[in-house]
Order: structure tokens, then sequence, then C-alpha cells
């Protein structure tokens, strides 16, 4: 595991355009929290240093070490942390990274907050934006001037518009210093992607000298994943499998094609060989149906009482094989805050799941070996599909890239996802995982964007009378089964006994 992670660290320095000494790259491995002060490393040495030394690594460690061990009450002051020693049957090669979830929202005025929130997020993907070639001449917005001819500022998309004659587009563009509007014409290059509302984006300008003439936008770069990025790998075999939306408690739970699973599971059913090299299952959310999440869900619901849902969920889990650890992030019907990041599901509801389960907070981020996986419940799709032209409910794999070219899992403020006004941006994609794995829309769907696995996770709840009413139609009881040192998926068709029915090479 320390190799794929070694990989992952190397790149992540790279991406904030520093070289990482060998010393410093020595002193993150054997730390607790690598990650997070790598994070707190970047943001020390700003735009000015190039190396990454360890005497800059062992400063704030230094200044970590007073509060390295916080009091039982406080939450940790940053999401990213490590777990501590698994329980008895759980696989040791999970290793929590990144939480996206990092304790309740400040107190104060709520504006104030989500003030942060937004900085937060403009920080952390201006760092992966900055130096790019394309964007040359960079500028604060309050710095442009009409004797630069070209400049380039990078911005928050606050406002979209359309012109009223030629159908070119406006942007509204903010950053720290101030606002700018830019025009896209509508067949250039820049046009080519669709803007979203709250994405960070870098626009190379020109600046006409003519009075009343907005900057025209000549090229748009996007924070995106890396060309050429090393992929982390688990160092031994082994597979994980991927499912999402058990939504145990609702009377659509497909328990025949449940049970199907737990038989492959445990070697009962075809290629017991490749059930056996499964040591992780993950669950994208929504384990349980929930109570009123929708009008009227009383109707769909097999168990009314949300205490026993999740005392059934723990009987579900119970009946697969002690040796997997189930990772579960929460989803929109889990018991939790709605608004995202949202924390982990709390222990007064999981002291009926089996020990070799672990909860973490939606979205999580952790290695499996080398692996590093991030797994996304989804409900950032829900803004996002009518946002971008031609997006669709069956294709999710087509958002899922556009997340990872915005670097940021559910940007839009103020539509249908709540999002928590934390003082850190837990959406932001960072790192860059090699398996993506959302779920939410009850589809299924596989595709590889820049070495990154997409996966969009399968239900186990049959349609829904809501679900006809808007026009979703499911596809069920699929199982992805990824090979996590290859990235080679294979899936389990459990709708009518268990199959598999495909496999895909990396």
């Amino acid at each position: 595991m320390a190799s794929g992670l070694r990989e992952h660290l190397v790149a992540y320095f790279e991406e904030q355009h520093k070289l990482v000494e060998a010393g410093a790259l020595r002193l993150l491995l054997g730390t607790h929290q690598p990650l997070l002060v790598s994070r707190e490393v970047v943001e020390r040495a700003g735009g000015t240093r190039s190396f990454v030394t360890a005497e800059m690594v062992e400063e704030v460690l230094a200044e970590r070490r007073p509060a390295s061990t916080p009091s039982a009450a406080a939450p940790p002051s940053d999401a990213i942390k490590e777990l501590s020693a698994p329980s008895a049957g759980v696989s040791d090669s999970f290793r929590s990274l990144v939480e996206g979830y990092s304790g309740p929202p400040p107190p104060g005025h709520p504006i104030v907050a989500f003030e942060a929130l937004f900085h937060s997020r403009y920080r952390t993907l201006h760092r992966f934006l900055r130096g790019r070639p394309t964007l040359e001449n960079p500028r604060s917005i309050d710095e442009l001037r009409p004797v630069d001819g070209m400049a380039s500022v990078v911005g928050m998309v606050r406002e979209i518009r359309e012109t009223s004659k030629r159908h070119h587009t406006i942007l509204a563009l903010d950053d720290a210093s101030g606002s700018v509007e830019v025009l896209v014409l509508k067949d250039s290059v820049a046009a080519r992607a669709a803007f979203v509302p709250d994405e960070v984006v870098g626009v190379k300008l020109r600046i006409s000298a003519e009075r009343g003439r907005i900057p025209l936008v000549l090229a748009v770069e996007r924070p995106d994943v890396p060309l050429g990025r090393p992929a982390g790998r688990a160092q031994s075999s082994g597979r994980a499998m991927f499912l999402s939306d058990l939504h145990v408690g609702s009377k659509a739970f497909l328990s025949e094609s449940w049970a199907a699973l737990v038989a492959f599971l445990r070697e009962e059913g075809p290629n017991p060989a490749l059930a056996r090299s499964i040591h992780s299952v993950v669950i994208a959310g929504d384990l349980v149906d929930g109570i009123g999440v929708y009008p009227r869900q009383e109707r769909d619901l097999a168990i009314g009482d949300i205490v026993e849902q999740y005392v059934e969920l723990g009987r579900r889990l119970s009946e697969i094989p002690s040796r997997m650890t189930v990772i579960a992030v929460p989803g929109n019907h889990d018991a939790v805050c709605p608004a995202e990041p949202q924390p982990a599901i709390p222990p007064n509801l999981a002291h009926d799941l089996p020990a070799n389960v672990r909860l973490l907070p939606n979205p999580s981020t952790f290695a499996l070996g080398g692996t590093i996986v991030e797994a996304y419940h989804g409900r950032g799709f829900d803004d996002l599909i009518p946002a971008i032209p031609g997006a669709s409910y069956a294709r999710p794999t087509d958002v899922m890239r556009r997340m990872l070219q915005m670097r940021h899992l559910a940007p839009i403020y103020g539509d249908r996802t709540p999002l928590a006004p934390l003082e850190r941006d837990g959406l932001v994609i960072d790192p860059v995982p090699d398996i993506l794995v959302t779920g939410h829309l009850h589809t299924y769907g596989v595709d590889r964007y820049r070495g990154v696995l997409m996966l969009n996770a399968s239900t186990w709840q049959s349609e829904t009378e809501y679900q006809r009413m808007r026009n979703i139609t499911p596809v069920p009881a699929r199982a992805a089964v990824v090979d996590l040192a290859t990235l080679g998926l294979a899936t389990i068709d459990c709708s009518n006994g268990a199959a598999v029915v495909g496999e895909a090479a990396a």
C-alpha cells in the first residue's frame, strides 16, 4: 500500500507545481495523515517555493504535534485522518484518507460560513489551474487593464446568460478581488463544454481598449485530471465489490436478488474463485429507505420505523462473509443531515451492524491496498443533469466525467442539493482517485477517463411508483467486481440467480 500512496503523493505535488525531495516524502509516508500534512505544506509554501523539503515537512509536523491528541469530545480539526486499527476479521488493506465531512458548521452567521466555503473551493481549485501554459499573463480580476491586450484569470462562475441576438454566452466571474463579465462566442472552442454555475475555471482573455467592449474568452481551462497521472494500484492480488442503494425497509427491496448475491459471496454460486478473491465491499449510500423522504413514502415501506430499518440492515450485512470489509457511506435516504458533505451513520443507529462494517461520511476517499477509491452517493447528479446539455439519468458516467473535469462533485449552490456551510469544501475531488464510485440514479454505468475508473453502482430496489412518476427506469441487482491491481472489472447479474455477465480489462 505504501508504494501506491507514494505515487499519489508525488502526483499531488506535481499537480501543485512542486517537486518533493526524497527525505520529505519519507517523512510524509511515516505520518498518520500524509495527505493532510501534504496539503498544509503546499498552503504554507504558497506560490513562491518550488521544492518541498524535509525541513518544510518537519515545521508542519512540529506545529501539529501539540494538538495531535484531541479530546474525546472534540471532533478532528480536519477530516483527513487515519482510522483506528481494524476490528478482527476486517481486511488490513483498508485505510481511510479523506472524509468530506469536517464536523458541524462553525458558530456564527451562515452567510459568513458560506463565504468561507466558497473561498475554500476557490483556493483549492485555483492551485490546480495555476501555471497552466494556456493561461498566460495571469492576473487577479482587479488587475485587468486594456493595455494588457492578453491576460488570464481564474474565477468562479457566478452567472451564465445568453446574448439576445447572436446567442453567445456571457459569464460573470468572481475571484477574491472582484468580478468581471467575459464573452464566449457560441462557435468557439471555448464554448464546446457548457458552463456550470459555481464551477471554477481559468480563462484566457483578449482585452479590447475600445470603451464598452467586454473581454473575449479565447481559451478555457478546467481543473481536470492531469494527463499522464501515475495511477496507484494494489501491490497484491485482490478485488473489491461495489454496490449502492440497498433501500432496506422498502417493499421494493430485492430480497431474492440479495440472496443470490450473498450466495455468490459465500462461494456457493458460479465462479467461486472470483468470489474468494474479494476482500472488500463498498456501498455508495442509501443503505435504508428512510422515512418521509418523498411524498407518501409510507405506502412503499415494509418497515415503517427508521431504527428497525437499520436493525434489518445489520441482519442483511451480517450475511456477507465476515472476512470481507464492508465500507459504507450514507445517502439522501439515510438518517443523517441531508446537506452535503454528510456525516457518517451515527453510532445509535449502527450498534446492530456487524463488526466488519466501516461507516464513513459522504463523500469519502480511502485506499484499498494501493488503489485510491472515492465513494460519493451522488445527489449532485440532480443539479448537474439539468445544467449540462444532453446529460441524462440513463448515462451517469457522462456526468461523472464532468465532475472529474471540474474536480467537484456538486458545485451548484441553491438548487436541489443542499450544501453544508463548512469552512472546507469537502466536495472538491482532491486527490484524484483511481476509482470514482457513485449511486443515487438506480442504474448501472461503467467508463474510464484519464486513468480513472468511473462506476455508477446498481440498486437493490425494484421500480417504485415514485420512480415511475419521475420517469426513472432502474437497472437493479448488478454488482461490480474490480481487480484492484489492474482495474479490470467483472459484472455480476443477480436479477435471476448470480451470473458473471461481462468482464472488461483496464
